[in-house]
């Protein structure tokens, strides 16, 4: 869908692909390659740049929020308070980072929309 006219940028859509990449002539870039190829658009270039730091924090968060809740099932058995404290902490960690995800993924989309509004309009 759209992705056979030359220089229309797309987000990556299909099973493994989150929405986090895009498509340009064919080739697949993630983020900070895209923000790359926008030298002459700021505003996709911006929105690229926010995805790209939206996405390192989203996996800081969930990978913290998966050893916190590990943690917390170690614990379970020795000291249940503190392990279902440390459970509700890896799952609010989780919680966050999906929620930064989201926002990255919104990122990408302005950041292909803003892009292909330079290549065909001129703005």
């Amino acid at each position: 869908m759209g992705q056979n006219v030359a220089g229309l940028m797309t987000v990556k859509q299909g099973v493994m692909a989150s929405g986090i990449k895009v498509v340009l002539d064919g080739r697949v870039y993630r983020p900070s390659e895209a923000a790359r190829l926008c030298d002459l658009c700021h505003q996709a270039r911006y929105h690229f740049d926010q995805a790209r730091r939206k996405r390192i924090w989203s996996f800081a968060l969930a990978n913290l929020g998966i050893v916190q809740s590990i943690t917390g099932a170690l614990n379970i058995t020795n000291a249940q308070t503190l392990g279902a404290v440390n459970g509700a902490l890896g799952g609010m960690w989780i919680t966050l980072g999906a929620a930064r995800d989201k926002v990255a993924r919104r990122e990408v989309k302005l950041g292909v929309d803003a892009y292909n509004r330079c290549q065909f309009i001129g703005q």
